[in-house]
């Protein structure tokens, strides 16, 4: 059944990430370079939040300018959930190695469409959307 597979296997691995200082303009158009729906924010080298079509989709209805809004704005912020250490605003993130039913359980939960997936030593290894994992459900 593929409900008991690892969402190691629908991972996008290539996870597309834009700068904390860059416009919204600039979000959409990685977004649309990418084919994806979920950006991972840096800044100086460090992960600290997500971007959304859905994130930018409220940017563009609440009339914010492509070109002056920065994506420190409308993002996500949160942090990496470590053995490490103590999150102040953590990230809804899964392992690689949960399986597609608990997923689906967390994205029904936390009503988040793209969730970040880590692998070894806590590191992002990519995203999953919801279409990932229907597409795995009934492979």
């Amino acid at each position: 059944m593929a409900y008991t597979d690892f969402i190691s296997a629908a991972i996008k691995k290539d996870i597309p990430a834009i700068k904390l200082d860059d416009t919204l303009r600039a979000a959409i158009e990685k977004m649309a370079e990418a084919g994806t729906s979920a950006l991972m924010v840096a800044a100086g080298g460090e992960f600290v939040g997500i971007v959304t079509d859905m994130d930018v989709m409220k940017s563009i209805s609440d009339n914010e300018d492509l070109d002056q809004t920065r994506v420190s704005k409308f993002m996500t912020a949160c942090e990496l959930i470590t053995t490490k250490r103590t999150q102040q605003a953590p990230c809804v993130q899964l392992d690689e190695t949960e399986t597609v039913k608990m997923a689906c359980g967390v994205m029904q939960l936390s009503g988040l469409h793209n969730i970040l997936v880590t692998g070894k030593d806590d590191k992002p290894v990519g995203f999953v959307s919801t279409g990932d994992l229907l597409k795995l459900a009934i492979a």
